[in-house]
């Protein structure tokens, strides 16, 4: 509950610089600014005009509105963020479009999703799963999802490596550092504390057949940094009924 509280601390400070922040970072750590990275996760998604989707810790609903922009068919599409000052700035950077119903957006917990079970297509997670239980996570979208409906993850790849216990607490205490140094207090706790819930993508692959999920593709993007861990994008799908 504690970790929970620096999270919502730290996403809700953020709230009104979320945008440039994240370009600033994924610049500075992988090469690519935010916009491009969530096109190349994006890339060749295919949705229809029947589709209801999730966009979970959607923050300033950076992702609905790159689908609106781009103009993706869609019944519906759902924000789902854990703090409401993320969701403040998402109402209002969401474009107004005649041919798309507003978004839906949620303050609620993604491993509490409030929604019924099988009422969704897609389910969107962006950058977020570092600071999520994986197995409750993966648990929450196979049971929103309809059969046959997928579920669409981004987010920093692990390594084997970090499992020595003296070498993943040089990595927290890197991460600590860094981001006491460059943002504050609850942002490094935050961030180091999602150390551990960096994983690999033999783990995503287990996590996920452990959840019932079938034609798992993960794909690790080549970060422009040497020292920074390659993100990955995966790709899962519920079983037909």
């Amino acid at each position: 509950m504690e970790e929970q509280q620096h999270i919502i601390e730290t996403f809700s400070e953020m709230a009104p610089r979320y945008e440039s922040l994240m370009n600033s970072e994924l610049t500075r750590f992988w090469g690519f600014t935010y916009e491009n990275f969530v096109g190349e996760f994006l890339e060749g998604l295919q949705t229809n005009s029947e589709d209801i989707i999730l966009d979970i810790a959607t923050g300033t609903a950076f992702i609905p509105s790159y689908l609106i922009r781009h103009r993706k068919p869609f019944k519906k599409i759902i924000g789902l963020d854990l703090t409401f000052h993320m969701l403040h700035n998402a109402g209002r950077n969401i474009p107004n479009s005649d041919k798309y119903e507003r978004p839906e957006l949620i303050c609620a917990s993604a491993h509490e999703m409030p929604l019924k079970p099988a009422s969704i297509d897609r389910a969107i997670c962006c950058l977020a799963t570092h600071h999520m239980n994986a197995d409750l996570l993966l648990t929450n979208i196979f049971t929103s999802l309809k059969p046959g409906g997928v579920a669409h993850l981004a987010d920093a790849g692990g390594s084997s490596k970090w499992k020595n216990g003296i070498i993943r607490f040089f990595i927290k205490s890197i991460a600590f550092m860094y981001f006491l140094i460059t943002e504050n207090y609850s942002r490094a706790i935050a961030e180091s504390s999602a150390i551990a819930n960096i994983h690999t993508t033999t783990e995503w692959t287990s996590i996920a057949e452990a959840e019932g999920f079938i034609n798992i593709n993960i794909q690790e993007l080549k970060s422009k940094k040497f020292w920074a861990p390659n993100p990955i994008t995966m790709k899962f799908e519920k079983p037909e009924e």
